[in-house]
């Protein structure tokens, strides 16, 4: 088996909330809640919305809405995961769960099952 560095394709140093700095107690616990419930419920949808729903089909037609969803071309896949993918700290793993995400919805025509893979991603790193 060979494992995967993930620290070469890396864009700057993570920034985010760390609830370990905070003080244990209730306040902790809400502000990480919170922030887990963001990640699993509110970022998955907004992102597929623009990635999936706006972008991939932008860039076959600037009318988008007449591309059928999951309309695929090498280019709008190849563009839209290299963008995903920048748009996260660690590059390649963007790269790679784009490219999924893009590929559920080629074959499932759903971008309802985009937003689910995405929440479950988000959710298994919060843990």
């Amino acid at each position: 088996w060979i494992q995967v560095d993930w620290t070469i394709p890396v864009s700057g140093a993570p920034k985010g909330f760390t609830p370990m700095l905070l003080p244990e107690g209730h306040l902790r616990t809400i502000l990480t809640a919170t922030r887990v419930a963001g990640a699993v419920l509110v970022v998955p949808l907004m992102e597929e919305l623009f990635w999936r729903s706006f972008l991939l089909r932008y860039l076959v037609d600037a009318d988008f809405e007449s591309v059928q969803l999951g309309r695929f071309t090498w280019g709008s896949f190849i563009i839209t995961t290299i963008l995903f993918g920048l748009e996260h700290h660690l590059i390649a793993a963007g790269m790679i769960a784009g490219a999924i995400y893009s590929v559920i919805l080629y074959r499932t025509r759903s971008l309802a099952q985009c937003v689910l893979a995405h929440a479950v991603t988000n959710l298994a790193l919060s843990c």
